[in-house]
């Protein structure tokens, strides 16, 4: 089965989860991979699909009627199924998928849209994309959500609830593991992740700081691009008198980021639904740090409620709670034995249900009967 894995850019960095998704499914079957745009437009080794005069004319096409997907810009990837002999299209993100529609139809080649996070929540995209979703759907023989509470919302955006199969991320559990402590951990709380709205990295810094009085020894560590809302942070952090306190390292590789959650002591993600609606899919540092070893603390939001068990693996917070937050924050560093126990069944929790492979095999399997189905 030669299947076609499209997403809008080559390389993200905090799009860990698209390239292990790559990596995983390629194990299992040949895999053509497409990136750039809405509408993909080079292959993997950055040629384009089209010559310049057919991509002239599909953007003259779509400055006319407004559609990224029309006859000209599907010449490119309607060839590239043809010639590479695609059974199945996975596409990520559910833009993306939308405007693949036409060529997948095209050419008779089913198509399934992997959502992951805003594409099935911001208010604006939902708007934007109404009827382009319904076509969607319709046409997809399977539709791939990240968390239950993202698959409700496709099904309010109007998918078959029968087609919508939740399948979350996983991680690599050789990589993101505990390690035996011979002493009593730091005090570290670590938080991973782009400085954006929906990680609300300002109410961890806030809740962090109010356990400073009792815990001076604390540290918060925050791993991310010094970008977004990195100047906000840190004005935050020198405002309220806590730079000694709190380190911003900017992006780390995966290696990197393992080391350091298997130094921490507890791992804190304050995810929010903004005014824009944009939410969380399953945040993969989430997974990770939990699959570390990790208490985590964070909020009653979209696939975190599922990859945390409140009480047992972690601790859950109303959304833009930040007092709650300190305070489970603080019962953690009060009871170090708690914190490793909640930790050791966070890790069990992770390995029975977000093992990598265990979740390849479930986003492979779904393509390969969607494919065969459509030979039928």
């Amino acid at each position: 089965m030669n299947i076609c894995i499209t997403r809008s850019k080559k390389f993200v960095y905090s799009e860990t989860f698209i390239r292990n998704q790559i990596r995983g499914i390629s194990d299992r079957a040949p895999v053509y991979t497409l990136h750039t745009g809405r509408l993909p437009e080079k292959k993997e080794d950055d040629s384009w699909l089209s010559p310049l005069p057919v991509r002239i004319a599909g953007k003259l096409v779509r400055l006319i009627t407004g559609r990224r997907d029309n006859y000209f810009t599907n010449i490119g990837l309607v060839n590239f199924y043809k010639r590479n002999k695609i059974e199945i299209v996975l596409a990520n993100y559910g833009l993306s998928a939308a405007h693949l529609v036409s060529s997948c139809q095209k050419t008779g080649i089913p198509l399934v849209p992997h959502f992951h996070g805003y594409d099935a929540t911001m208010h604006r995209v939902l708007k934007q994309y109404k009827n382009d979703y319904l076509k969607l759907f319709a046409y997809a023989p399977a539709v791939v959500a990240v968390s239950q509470v993202m698959k409700q919302k496709l099904v309010n955006a109007g998918a078959d609830a029968a087609k919508v199969h939740v399948i979350p991320y996983g991680i690599s559990l050789e990589r993101f593991k505990p390690v035996a402590q011979n002493a009593e951990k730091e005090l570290t709380f670590l938080a991973v992740g782009r400085f954006t709205a929906k990680k609300g990295p300002q109410i961890t810094i806030r809740a962090f700081a109010r356990i400073l009085d009792e815990f001076p020894q604390a540290r918060l560590l925050m791993i991310g691009g010094k970008d977004g809302l990195y100047e906000e942070c840190a004005a935050l952090v020198k405002s309220l008198g806590i730079e000694n306190a709190v380190s911003f390292t900017g992006v780390m590789p995966s290696e990197e980021i393992a080391v350091m959650m298997q130094r921490a002591f507890a791992f804190l993600q304050h995810s929010v639904t903004p005014a824009s609606g944009d939410m969380e899919g399953t945040p993969l540092s989430v997974l990770e740090a939990a699959a570390s070893g990790l208490p985590v603390v964070s909020t009653m939001h979209g696939g975190i409620m599922e990859a945390v068990q409140h009480g047992s693996t972690g601790f859950l917070v109303p959304e833009y709670d930040e007092e709650a937050m300190s305070e489970y924050m603080r019962e953690l560093a009060a009871n170090p034995k708690l914190a490793a126990e909640m930790g050791l069944r966070a890790q069990m929790h992770i390995r029975e249900n977000y093992n990598e492979e265990i979740q390849f095999e479930k986003l492979f399997q779904l393509l390969n009967k969607a494919a065969q189905a459509s030979k039928q």
